[in-house]
């Protein structure tokens, strides 16, 4: 029986009056809070001020039947997630098919037993109980994640620009050339790291709030050669992987086709998935291999490393922004939004983006984007 103290609130909606007094009684009588609605207009209407951990509804009933209803509640993000029990008569096993279909969580045969009933109210709340500690238990550690990362990454920089700062301001005329020399570096690398950090909170951002596709679709780019902007990237990339004694080469084996994409949004992608692969490689004689090919209908991009690899368990959500792999033991630096960027970017115009590693030997990132459409002839 529930406690007083959580007492959970069941919709019933039922045409059939004595039916429905019926399971109302059993429902109080285990001291449920019970709404009651004999259709589905009417408990549309009980939704618009109470918010019930269950809902059991008839399927047959006049106007708005079961599976209208079921389709409404499902369809409102307050209710995605109530569990939904239909009430069906003996035989109707297309009406149970259906309503799985649309979302229903278990289903009754009537007529019924009453602890058939209750049994199953119990174990649909349960359930939702359960789902409900799990999605809080993501959703904490995730925030704790994203404030451990947001309060080191923006510190570390902040740190070295008030450092300097004072250093200056103490120092006055009197510092030499060499220490002046040096804190103007540390301002200036403290401050580039700071704008890195918040250019790339706003890009993720404004591809979470869908505000890039939009406007990509108010305003496409014109195709453009993606080789030609792999060869620009890894080019810039060059002096960053002589310094980590890692070797960079590019395979350009499709020169000739053509992509539909912002030249800055592939140079995003590009620079982002080569420096991870130079920064994970080995330091001394490391390689990354850069190659682009023709597959199908897509134009693909493969970046492989020879560095540590990444473990099995941590590669379903290598894409997920704020996860970083082994962050205090690899001490990594950055936000881990970088491989959520390229995902993002990569969707945004119809690709998508893969992985595969073994560990202590390297990694392989892929990116397929679409082929641009040939123009029709005028």
């Amino acid at each position: 029986m529930a406690t007083a103290s959580a007492r959970p609130t069941i919709l019933v909606v039922e045409d059939e009056p004595q039916i429905l007094e019926i399971i109302a009684f059993l429902l109080e009588e285990e001291n449920f809070r019970v709404l009651q609605a004999i259709h589905g207009e009417a408990a549309l209407s009980l939704l618009d001020e109470n918010k019930p951990d269950l809902i059991i509804s008839d399927i047959r009933m006049p106007g708005m039947d079961g599976f209208t209803l079921c389709e409404q509640v499902r369809s409102t993000p307050a209710f995605a997630q109530t569990p939904f029990i239909f009430l069906t008569a003996k035989g109707e096993r297309a009406d149970v098919r259906r309503g799985m279909g649309l979302g229903a969580d278990d289903y009754l045969i009537k007529p019924f037993e009453p602890e058939e009933l209750l049994s199953a109210v119990r174990v649909r709340l349960a359930r939702a109980a359960e789902t409900q500690a799990a999605i809080s238990k993501v959703g904490t550690e995730l925030q704790d994640q994203i404030i451990h990362t947001l309060t080191h990454e923006f510190r570390t920089p902040l740190s070295l620009v008030l450092g300097y700062t004072d250093l200056l301001e103490s120092s006055g005329p009197g510092m030499n050339e060499n220490d002046f020399q040096k804190a103007l570096r540390g301002l200036h690398s403290g401050s580039l790291r700071l704008m890195s950090l918040v250019e790339d909170f706003l890009l993720l951002s404004r591809l979470r709030a869908g505000i890039i596709a939009r406007e990509l679709g108010e305003s496409p780019p014109d195709p453009l050669y993606p080789d030609s902007v792999v060869l620009q990237v890894v080019q810039k990339a060059q002096s960053g992987a002589s310094a980590r004694n890692v070797s960079l080469e590019v395979n350009s084996a499709a020169p000739d086709l053509q992509v539909t994409i912002e030249a800055q949004h592939l140079a995003e992608i590009v620079r982002r998935l080569t420096d991870n692969a130079i920064r994970f490689s080995k330091s001394d004689g490391g390689r990354v291999v850069v190659t682009t090919r023709h597959e199908g209908g897509s134009w693909v991009l493969s970046i492989a490393d020879s560095g540590i690899g990444i473990p099995q368990e941590a590669l379903p959500r290598i894409f997920e922004a704020f996860h970083q792999v082994d962050r205090a033991k690899m001490e990594q630096q950055g936000a881990g939004v970088g491989l959520a960027i390229v995902q993002g970017l990569a969707e945004v115009y119809g690709g998508q983006v893969g992985v595969t590693s073994t560990l202590g030997k390297g990694s392989i990132f892929t990116v397929w984007l679409p082929l641009a459409q040939a123009a029709p002839p005028k």
